[in-house]
């Protein structure tokens, strides 16, 4: 083929590998821009991309295989001209748009200009059509990016990609140009077609490759883009409030980019150099590991409270109240005791997990009946959704999945395989997401629905985690699991741990049901909106309550880390509470005016999640320390403060008495914690560790995510 005609003096420089599908589009549409020079770079091709590329009269170089940021150097190394286009094969260009683009560069002094993007599937398919329109409402299509852009040879040769990167080269680039005084900028004018493979491969490739450019980012620069932590849970949080308002169906893509951004991003900050993270470190990345899913369970929750009314709501979430609180009484500690047991087993614990599934669903089951009992009894409140046979056997099934799902978790952090709970998590809320959705699409509008779609997203999560159990060797053995001596060996250590979790979080469930019980269910919406909001922060205390144990347990123990722990629980958790605090009253009021007034509890609940600094660092030493009796003691105290009064305050004075009656149980707990951490921090070098669980044990399993 003849070569074509230079008109524009530019270096155009085509990063390919396997690009076969895509690649003769795009060197047509630059040819007819007539630039100086084409050079692909094949990346080791296995289709007929090199074929394909010199066929339209363009030079190719190999890069060997060292990825796309060392691709597109080696490109601009050889290139001729001053200027150089970095162009995408996913890129087409429309006739002109190079010369429009090297008009604006020259006019406006630009040293780097991307061209606009426009984004568009390459097939008919949910993902391409998803990912497509996550970008054209995206705020990142307005920063400077290298898919598609102009640059000075120069600047880039003196401010070169970071070839250690495999994905996220342009951030961590652009913040190096701005440093160093370059102006860069996107056209407004000019635009090009931007591609998207219509696959979930590709949908999930690119949320993985972004997680892991993101983190490599902050390592890189932790002062400039340290907030690029948040960046997925802010995107997400937008995202899902266009699709609410005009695309609910793209809800299930949102949940999994948050789910595959942060399974990448924490797998990757995770793992640091040398010695391990330090307290406060590992709190914050625990703290962001729980707090991000949470967002799905957000969605969640918004979806129902768009089908529902307040009092559907209110009824449908204290049934999976009632649920959460029948697993956390069910879980009979074997969980943590998994933990300790499991990494012993020589056939990799095949008997063991059978047991501990077997046990966790035996006991469920019967605890399941016992609240359904008691609370049938009591004849108001959720009791009265027993007179539905459909809805007494949704909540059985969402407990018993729930149940299995967490033990599940456990296993997965034993086998030093958490990510597995992370790919559950998602495949969780997706299921969640869909059934809404299609309730919604057919007009289905029963609060069965909300409690059927959770205890689908459980099944699924249990479904795929005996599958990933499977495919890994170590599928349990029902036959032998059914012996009664692995129970009892789990049974063993995991009570005393039982107690103490019980103790905790057991009134975290209760007021729901206490509240739908005097108050009604309309009230019981408005509380479980802000205490699922509420709920999210408590993590932050529990994390570096969780951290310091594993400090302790781990023999990395030395003078004032229950200090460090607690100055990192009180900062992150103040940081959080300001966000809830701004952000809170909006989200309220987008879920409407019922829900808009309970902001007025917000300012109530922070204190207390403050409060909960202290005593959970007290926890994580008393667990540590062997002193479980000690910290459950304190645990019931507490709860009792909450639970004996809480029928009285809210037919008294509402939800507000109800947090406020939170925030006091709270203070009292705190001042023990107080009085017992200045006794027992002097001698804590001396005191004898206990074998204890990891921090991860208590990774929610994604049905915990309101």
């Amino acid at each position: 083929m003849r070569a074509h005609v230079s008109d524009l003096e530019v270096s155009v420089v085509v990063p390919a590998r396997n690009a076969a599908r895509w690649l003769g589009e795009c060197l047509e549409s630059i040819r007819a821009e007539k630039p100086r020079e084409i050079i692909v770079v094949d990346g080791c091709s296995t289709d007929n991309t090199v074929e394909i590329a010199r066929s339209m009269g363009a030079r190719v170089i190999s890069d060997e295989g060292r990825g796309l940021p060392a691709a597109r150097m080696l490109g601009v190394e050889n290139a001729c001209s001053d200027l150089v286009a970095l162009i995408d094969a996913d890129v087409v260009l429309p006739p002109g748009a190079l010369g429009g683009l090297l008009d604006e560069f020259k006019a406006c002094g630009y040293d780097g200009l991307q061209f606009g993007l426009v984004s568009e599937a390459d097939g008919p398919g949910y993902w391409g059509a998803a990912l497509a329109w996550h970008h054209i409402h995206s705020r990142v299509r307005s920063w400077f990016g290298v898919c598609a852009t102009l640059i000075r040879r120069k600047v880039l040769l003196s401010v070169a990609f970071d070839d250690t990167f495999r994905s996220g080269e342009d951030i961590e680039l652009r913040i190096r140009l701005e440093e160093a005084g370059y102006k860069l900028g996107v056209s407004s004018t000019t635009a090009v077609r931007h591609r998207f493979m219509d696959s979930f491969d590709a949908a999930r490739d690119q949320w993985l490759q972004d997680g892991a450019g993101l983190a490599r980012t902050v390592r890189k620069h932790p002062g400039r883009a340290g907030w690029l932590v948040v960046l997925p849970l802010l995107a997400t949080i937008r995202g899902v409030g266009l699709s609410l308002l005009h695309a609910p169906r793209f809800l299930a893509y949102w949940a999994c980019f948050l789910a595959y951004n942060y399974r990448s991003m924490f797998g990757e900050l995770l793992r640091p150099p040398g010695t391990g993270l330090s307290v406060g470190g590992n709190a914050a990345w625990l703290t962001a590991a729980r707090v991000a899913p949470m967002a799905t369970g957000f969605l969640f929750w918004a979806m129902a409270a768009i089908m529902l009314t307040p009092a559907q709501l209110g009824m449908g979430s204290a049934v999976v109240a009632a649920a959460l609180l029948t697993v956390q009484l069910g879980m009979l500690g074997v969980g943590p005791a998994t933990l300790t047991l499991l990494p012993e087993q020589s056939d990799g614990g095949r008997r063991l997990v059978a047991s501990g599934l077997l046990t966790v669903g035996v006991s469920t089951v019967v605890v399941s009946g016992a609240v359904a009992a008691v609370t049938y009894g009591l004849g108001s409140g959720v009791g009265v959704a027993w007179n539905d046979p459909v809805m007494t056997g949704l909540f059985a099934a969402t407990a018993l999945f729930a149940a299995a799902a967490y033990q599940l978790d456990h296993v997965g952090v034993a086998q030093e395989r958490s990510d597995r709970a992370l790919v559950r998590s998602l495949a969780q809320s997706v299921v969640q997401l869909a059934v809404l959705a299609f309730a919604l699409a057919a007009g289905i509008r029963e609060v069965a629905v909300v409690v059927g779609a959770v205890a689908a997203g459980a099944l699924a999560s249990v479904v795929l985690g005996l599958r990933q159990l499977n495919r890994a060797g170590v599928s349990p053995d029902w036959r032998h699991g059914l012996r009664p001596g692995p129970a009892l060996r789990l049974l063993k250590p995991g009570l005393p741990n039982h107690a103490l979790m019980l103790a905790d979080r057991a009134p975290g469930y209760l007021l729901p049901l206490i509240v739908a019980a005097v108050l009604g269910p309309a009230a019981t919406a408005s509380w479980y909106m802000v205490w699922m909001m509420a709920s999210a922060v408590f993590f932050v205390p529990q994390s570096a309550g969780f951290s310091l144990q594993t400090a302790l347990a781990g023999g990395r123990s030395r003078p004032g880390l229950v200090s460090s722990a607690l100055k990192a629980s009180l900062g992150l958790t103040l940081a959080a509470g300001v966000m809830l605090l701004l952000a809170g009253p909006f989200l309220l009021n987008f879920l409407g005016p019922e829900y808009a007034a309970a902001a007025v509890l917000l300012p109530v609940l922070i204190p207390a999640l403050l409060l909960g600094c202290v005593t959970q660092v007290y926890f994580g030493l008393c667990r540590a320390q062997g002193r479980l009796a000690e910290a459950t003691t304190v645990a019931v105290s507490a709860a009792v403060l909450i639970v004996a009064p809480a029928a009285f305050t809210a037919q008294q004075f509402g939800l507000t008495g109800v947090s406020a009656l939170w925030s006091g149980a709270q203070a009292a707990a705190a001042l023990m914690a107080v009085w017992r951490l200045r006794m027992l921090t002097p001698a804590m070098p001396a005191a004898e560790p206990v074998q204890v669980p990891s921090a991860a044990l208590n990774q929610p399993t994604g049905i915990e995510k309101p």
